[in-house]
């Protein structure tokens, strides 16, 4: 049987998102309107058709991959379920899990992924971690015996106990 855990997404990292899409689409309109009125119009009119076309729906791609974002433990796995522009869906079998426990976000720098909420990042002390959090709350640190994992499920307490029974049974 597989429990699905949707996290709540924080307000923060929503808000973030949509203000950045809304900005390059006021941007957009501003060169458009521009691209009319001023001599370097060529220029001001392909850079409104570049935000529209290529930055936007990035944005809107990102928003979207933070709403959908969940984590699938079943039997046998768990799935950390994110869009490509993160890294994609993770499956990580059970056997393979050290250690799990509650954690703060560490710092840590960015080395894939185009979204601030996820991607691999370089983590002093835990090394090369893919991390897929939706809000700034509590985390959760999954050890494997190759990778390293933060998560951001919407209830870590229940989430942990849930995954160290499994864990337990396998």
């Amino acid at each position: 049987m597989s429990i699905i855990n949707k996290p709540r997404v924080s307000k923060s990292i929503f808000r973030t998102y949509v203000g950045i899409a809304a900005f390059i689409f006021c941007l957009a309109l501003i060169f458009a309107y521009l691209a009319f009125f001023t001599t370097a119009g060529l220029i001001m009119l392909g850079a409104s058709f570049i935000l529209v076309l290529l930055i936007e729906p990035l944005f809107i791609m990102l928003l979207r991959s933070l709403l959908n974002t969940k984590y699938i433990i079943s039997d046998s796995e768990l799935v950390i379920d994110t869009s490509v522009l993160i890294g994609g869906k993770k499956k990580i079998r059970l056997d393979m899990i050290e250690t799990v426990e509650k954690t703060l976000y560490p710092f840590g720098f960015k080395l894939f992924g185009a979204s601030f909420h996820g991607g691999y990042y370089s983590i002093p002390g835990l090394g090369r971690t893919f991390i897929a959090i939706t809000n700034l709350y509590d985390g959760i640190l999954v050890k494997t015996t190759n990778r390293n994992y933060i998560i951001s499920p919407r209830d870590p307490v229940d989430f942990l106990e849930t995954l160290k029974s499994r864990l337990i049974q396998e």
